[in-house]
């Protein structure tokens, strides 16, 4: 990507006159030209960063273009409000709900947490067709998406109801129908009813509610109108209607529709998309949003990029000549604009044939062809055999490929620089079965996420045992772990001697070992034997499977004494030497297997957190609907950008990414395009609110695969192969060539699809599989691991000892819970809410909250209670009676309505040099105010032992907030505090220039070491308190 901008990227980013419309096409900088306008506006003084708002649809994208910002700002300045759109309600809503009756504190439900929700409340909804009795849950994910798609379209259950009402008299629709349409209508209006009453909300309920707000509160809508005097929405051709409401709200006012000319003529908003690349319809995306930007906005500047930096021009021609083929429902045919992408990057190979087609006579031999062809790309053809004698001899001792540390620099390319895109993930099976019989290493996540990656499966796998331990199936796949070194053989007769006997694994096991777990000595059961206690099993594996007992026994003791699910899992990880066995590699792959655990164990905390008072046996209960409806936590797969691997990936999900090479395969019809699905529950075309261009749904699903083509063939920076077979799996009919190749080629493709039918039967035979080790490469930078943001916390955690910082917040290793920071939430969450109350009141709108007072802050306290980490339940009551006792004292000696409360748990992001410094002030309490400048106290809240002044000095805590509250938010800070909640004192200091001065440097020095890669242990006594202080060579124990 180019680094200057071009005239009509500078132009975007400079207007100032109005509405602007950025037609972005593929590989023309949108990102930079969004992100510098972001800097430019708060730069040239034409906007504060608080009066900016961006948003976007992933957090990951709002991450990145935060990350962009910083770079491009100075040092020190307030944070724009980067945001996707449901991050953005949630937070509208958790300031302003209590104007709809909604607690702040309300429980966002995860899909899977929908779906628990709706089946516990299956048999109170009035419900008939849509519960079958044989079935009741049968139709719940389909009903719940249903409504979203509603949520979607900013129909309302009241919308819904009306509409239903008037259906019923229509006396030509069947009467089923309308008892269906009656049916969900009552079912939509009851379920927001239950959520309310609970507290809840799920993603689909955000964007509408703030639009019911904004309706009825147009006093709040009005307040958050001035404060955004500028708006800016990345992918525009994604948003959903409900979303361009809510943006059009936020410029125009209530009622968009009924705005003046001389309003629309000087609304500051920037939309950047390209409706070229409009290829969300499916989860509610309206394409007309974008094509019809002009008629909300008739007097709005257009401006389109076509200097592409991404492709050759071969390959742009092309692609235009396809998507010229939606006309007349593009931007280019309405606005009468030329959209043909220029190519303007530079490229030092010579390549012919940037566009290749390759017609193979089976999916097998497609899936071939392409790998064959990845070798001769990569300089590693002429080293394999023209047959697979040596497939198996393709990985070493670790299951590591034998190309994974080739670099042949006279090939040109890399693995990595080879994407293979597919219309959908299970279009890769025979792709990957290819590379591997050829030992080439690949990146492939699948649709399956977390859940199902083969680190994780095994410790799914033990919590359900936990929860019921004759489950055969899920002691298989803990009793195959590497871990315990068993052969599969011995898996295998392990497995068959116990259905022999009609036994669980489990219960076979314990019956040879002659022991129950659970029982109060079993422990002393599990001495290794020097004899096996299993015929046919090695005296290893029998100890190994003696092992597997003992860690289930003490799984089951810590269930019956109430133990939090990462404690539980925790001591599973260590007992086993599960961590071990991933730390003893040095390979990306184990590394990011480590950080994939971390990230399992961040996934349980987030839920324990989110369900107070829950166990085993409901988190697996909602484990198993979030894996039966298809919801698992995605996979980073940034971790594995330096993995020199071949990269597959869906269309959807190479979307704003690319590659010097790229695999279009599949492309024959019902593949791609794919056949036409529509909702089980479609919602009526009457209470569609979005505009479509004609009335035939085929023909518009015909231009989204068609987009969804022109995305695939735009990743290409260099070559672009696109592949198809004449047959797939076992069918007898041949496939017709994707109708895309004919538009993209500009020529009939079916000639390509003439067959030899003895030479078909010869090639429809099966690769070999190798082992599926093909992920493993061996390098030793931590480089890609490394942050560019650090926190105070991880910070401290660097200068105590650096190697728990790399166990930590490198290797993501998950730290045992423990009660002490379970309670310090519970105390700060307490104090925020008692404040928060207290700031309502202040700001004239008493009524609205309960009496402020101790009683107060102890309800809010047990409301926000959190039990993971405790002993036991009478360590948990003891120290929540305590928290009390502290919290009432709290209130009698600091509590003061004369306190002028600024901020609460005020964040900040501070820039030094190239990296980000990060933290949460607790408290902002204002002192005075001199000539406009505010004067103000900092106020941190400790739970913890109280520590000595002279420490206190000494740590970079206060000077840092302080330097972040000066430079960000404009005030002086005149006092720092330290409130020690459970010692009833507060240290107060004054931070001086000096001190600040000294914290930046110090800051500095230790983000150096970080990224200089020094982790060396630094032993002390603190060792025996570590987490990590069992798999640390280093610790002084």
């Amino acid at each position: 990507m180019q680094f200057s901008l071009n005239e009509n990227q500078k132009k975007a980013v400079e207007y100032d006159r109005g509405p602007l419309l950025i037609i972005a096409g593929a590989g023309t900088g949108k990102t930079s030209v969004i992100t510098q306008r972001i800097a430019y506006l708060i730069n040239s003084g034409k906007a504060k960063s608080s009066e900016i708002l961006a948003l976007t649809f992933t957090e990951k994208a709002a991450s990145e273009m935060v990350e962009r910002v910083d770079q491009l700002m100075p040092i020190g300045y307030e944070e724009v409000q980067i945001s996707t759109f449901h991050s953005f309600c949630d937070r509208i809503l958790r300031q302003e709900g209590i104007h709809l009756g909604l607690d702040s504190n309300y429980s966002l439900m995860t899909p899977a947490q929908s779906y628990i929700f709706f089946r516990r409340h299956l048999f109170d909804f009035s419900l008939d067709l849509f519960r079958p009795l044989g079935s009741p849950s049968q139709h719940i994910s389909n009903i719940l998406k249903h409504f979203s798609r509603l949520q979607d379209e900013d129909v309302s259950p009241e919308d819904y109801l009306k509409y239903a009402k008037s259906f019923r008299r229509n006396t030509e629709a069947k009467k089923e129908h309308y008892e269906e349409v009656n049916e969900l209508a009552t079912v939509y209006k009851e379920l927001q009813t239950f959520k309310h009453k609970e507290s809840r909300l799920d993603f689909g309920d955000l964007i509408i509610t703030v639009l019911q707000l904004f309706r009825k509160k147009p006093h709040i809508l009005e307040r958050y109108q001035n404060q955004f005097k500028y708006i800016l929405v990345d992918e525009f051709q994604d948003t959903n209607f409900t979303q361009n409401v809510l943006v059009n709200m936020l410029m125009l006012g209530k009622d968009p529709e009924k705005a003046t000319r001389a309003l629309r003529k000087k609304a500051k908003i920037t939309v950047v998309g390209d409706d070229d690349q409009a290829i969300y319809k499916f989860r509610g995306a309206a394409i007309s949003n974008i094509l019809q930007f002009k008629e909300v906005y008739p007097d709005c500047l257009r401006i389109v990029l076509t200097e592409n930096y991404r492709s050759r021009q071969e390959i742009l021609d092309a692609a235009h000549q396809l998507i010229q083929k939606n006309d007349p429902y593009r931007l280019e045919e309405t606005e009468n604009i030329d959209k043909k992408l220029l190519a303007m990057a530079p490229f030092e190979k010579v390549v012919s044939d940037p566009v290749q087609l390759i017609v193979a006579d089976t999916s097998n031999e497609e899936a071939e062809l392409i790998t064959k062809e990845v070798l001769t790309l990569t300089g590693n053809k002429d080293r394999l055999k023209n047959d697979n004698s040596i497939v198996n001899k393709k990985y070493d001792s670790k299951g590591q490929s034998v190309f994974v540390d080739i670099v042949d620099e006279s090939s040109g390319y890399n693995f990595n620089d080879i994407a293979v895109l597919v219309r959908a993930n299970q279009h890769a099976d025979e792709i990957i079965q290819a590379l591997k019989s050829y030992g080439i290493p690949y990146k492939f996540t699948g649709p399956k996420g977390l859940y199902n990656r083969p680190e994780i499966s095994p410790l799914i796998s033990f919590l359900k045992l936990l929860t019921d331990y004759t489950d055969s199936v899920e002691a298989f796949n803990l009793v195959k772990m590497p871990l315990w070194g068993l052969k599969p053989r011995e898996v295998i007769d392990i497995m068959r001697l116990a259905r022999d006997r009609k036994l669980s694994t489990i219960e076979f096991l314990e019956q040879r070992w002659e022991v129950k777990i659970g029982d109060e000595n079993i422990t002393t059961a599990f001495d290794p034997k020097g004899t096996s206690v299993f015929e046919n099993i090695s005296v290893e594996s029998s100890n190994a499977l003696g092992k597997i007992l003992g860690v289930l026994d003490k799984g089951i003791r810590e269930t019956i004494s109430k133990a939090s699910l990462t404690s539980i899992l925790y001591d599973f990880c260590l007992d086993s030497g599960y961590l071990d066995s991933f730390l003893n590699e040095d390979t990306y792959l184990a590394q990011f297997q480590v950080q994939n655990i971390g990230k399992y164990f961040n996934v349980i905390k987030e839920y324990e957190l989110s369900n107070p008072g829950t166990d085993i046996y409901e988190y697996v209960n909602y484990l198993d609907y979030s894996i039966d409806i298809g919801e698992s936590p995605s996979v980073d797969t940034d971790l594995l950008e330096g993995y020199n691997a071949v990269n597959i990936l869906t269309v959807h999900s190479a979307k704003g990414l690319e590659f010097p090479i790229v695999f279009l395969a599949n492309l024959v019809s019902d593949r791609f395009p794919s056949r036409n699905r529509s909702d089980v529950l479609p919602i009526p075309d009457a209470l569609v609110k979005e505009e479509i261009p004609e009335s035939d749904s085929k023909q518009e699903k015909l231009r989204e695969e068609r987009r969804l083509f022109y995305v695939g063939a735009t990743r290409a920076k260099e070559k672009l192969y696109l592949t198809a077979a004449k047959y797939y799996a076992e069918a007898k009919r041949k496939k017709k060539p994707s109708i895309f190749l004919d538009e993209f080629l500009d020529r009939k493709v079916s000639e390509d699809f003439v067959e030899d039918q003895d030479n078909i039967q010869k090639k429809n035979i099966s690769i070999v599989t190798a082992r599926d080790y093909t992920e493993n490469i061996d390098p030793k930078e931590l480089q890609g691991y490394l942050p560019k943001t650090f926190s105070y916390t991880q910070l401290k955690t660097y200068e105590l000892c650096p190697k728990k910082y790399l166990y930590q917040y490198i290797l993501k290793l998950p730290a045992k819970p423990n009660s002490a920071l379970s309670f310090g939430i519970t105390v700060h969450a307490a104090l925020k809410g008692l404040y928060t109350e207290f700031m309502t009141e202040s700001g004239g709108l008493k009524g609205l909250t309960s009496e402020i007072n101790a009683d107060r802050l102890v309800y809010i306290y047990n409301e926000n209670w959190l039990n993971i980490g405790y002993e036991n339940k009478r360590h948990e009551n003891i120290r929540k009676r305590h928290g009390e006792k502290i919290l009432r004292s709290f209130f009698s000696e600091f509590f003061s309505k004369n306190d002028k409360v600024l901020e609460l748990e005020k964040f900040f992001r501070y820039k030094l040099g190239n990296y980000i410094v990060t933290g949460a002030i607790d408290r902002i309490d204002l002192l005075k105010e001199v000539k406009g400048v505010k004067h103000v106290e900092i106020i941190d809240y400790k739970t913890g032992k109280r520590r000595d002044r002279k420490e206190i000095e000494k740590d970079l805590q206060l000077p840092l907030y302080a330097l972040a509250a000066e430079s960000l938010f404009g005030v002086k800070v005149d006092k720092a505090s330290l409130l020690f909640v459970e010692h009833g004192v507060k240290e107060e200091f004054t931070i001086s220039d000096k001190s600040k001065e000294a914290a930046r440097v110090k800051i500095q020095d230790l983000i150096a070491r970080v990224v200089s890669g020094d982790f060396d242990a630094k032993p002390s006594h603190m060792c025996k308190y570590c987490d990590y202080r069992n798999i640390c060579e280093d610790a002084q124990i």
